[in-house]
């Protein structure tokens, strides 16, 4: 039975569950072949100390499935090797807004309508991240994570089966390289981004990077790294700030705005003022939407392709692409600075 693991009693997937998917798991790796036997009931019950009706109940699921049978006098054996794998997919985002529809609709669009997809939301609370991920543990068949949070995961995403775990947009430190990913580099995309305009941003007096105080708006750390590296390496005075208002909304300086009622805000501020963009003032926002090229004639905007990062990661599910994959990054340049 070396390919039986011990059941976790302390896990919150059913034991009767846990039995199910070893087998199940034997079969797909062909570790079981059509006509070997399995271990009876009573020897699963005696070797692990279980209750006989839990391994029955794993044992009539699988005979449902056609992956067992029974042989009077002989026990169980495998009778089949075709697992019907229905593809549900639990979606853990942070919260929705315009570009997570954009990369949520580009990875909807690559399965059929034969696929499940549920859509879920952390908000950055991190207990709400562990309470979805534990209570849906053994429901689904591929597990699609954004983990924008301050507080280490692992212990959280360990619980996932590696070939069933694909993180998204933000990759976790010291990340088991087996599990898939898409991810920003976010200190070297914004470095690399802002160093392509660096003669465009020089002229600015100070160029200052917002973070909003709102609690649906995370800002992850490499991303601030990155901007002071850039800003060093330039020589450009430099700011970070926790939000904008009107007191430090400063002429000849250049902004980059992270939350987009943020962005609205100041540009109502700029045309109080009689200011022009890209003249009196700089706007560069945050992840690319589609109203943000027609806004104020044009807003400059630092973006990942969140198409591409939907298509990328739907193909992970399908198994077409693997391993830990960074996201094209870059500066779209217009009217705003």
């Amino acid at each position: 039975m070396k390919w039986l693991n011990k059941p976790d009693k302390l896990s919150i997937i059913p034991i009767y569950q846990q039995i199910k998917d070893n087998i199940l798991n034997a079969v797909d790796d062909k570790k079981l072949r059509i006509g070997e036997s399995i271990p009876s009931i009573n020897k699963i019950c005696g070797e692990f100390n279980l209750a006989p009706g839990t391994v029955i109940r794993a044992y009539n699921e699988l005979r449902e499935m056609g992956i067992i049978s029974a042989r009077q006098g002989k026990g169980y054996f495998v009778a089949g090797t075709l697992i019907e794998k229905k593809t549900r997919i639990f979606l853990l985002f942070d919260r929705m807004n315009a570009f997570k529809e954009i990369l949520y609709d580009s990875f909807r669009n690559e399965f059929d309508d034969e696929t499940e997809i549920q859509v879920f939301f952390h908000h950055y609370d991190f207990k709400r991240f562990e309470k979805l991920v534990c209570e849906n543990l053994g429901k689904f068949s591929h597990y699609i994570l954004m983990p924008h949070l301050k507080k280490n995961i692992l212990k959280v995403i360990q619980k996932i089966p590696e070939k069933r775990l694909i993180i998204i947009d933000n990759l976790p430190a010291d990340l088991n390289p087996n599990f898939l990913a898409v991810y920003q580099d976010f200190y070297n995309d914004i470095r690399n981004a802002l160093s392509k305009m660096a003669d465009k941003i020089s002229k600015y007096k100070t160029i200052n990077l917002s973070l909003s105080k709102s609690d649906f708006q995370f800002v992850p750390e490499e991303l601030q790294k990155g901007f002071v590296s850039f800003c060093k390496e330039n020589q450009i005075e430099h700011k970070i700030i926790q939000n904008i208002n009107e007191s430090n909304i400063v002429k000849n300086n250049l902004y980059i705005i992270f939350d987009d009622n943020e962005l609205l805000s100041t540009l109502k501020i700029i045309q109080k003022r009689s200011w022009k963009l890209k003249a009196d003032i700089g706007i560069i926002s945050f992840d690319e939407t589609p109203m943000k090229e027609l806004l104020a004639g044009g807003i400059s905007v630092l973006s990942t392709d969140f198409e591409l990062m939907g298509k990328t990661a739907a193909r992970m599910v399908k198994g077409e692409l693997a391993g830990q994959i960074a996201n094209p990054f870059m500066l779209i340049y217009r009217n705003s600075f």
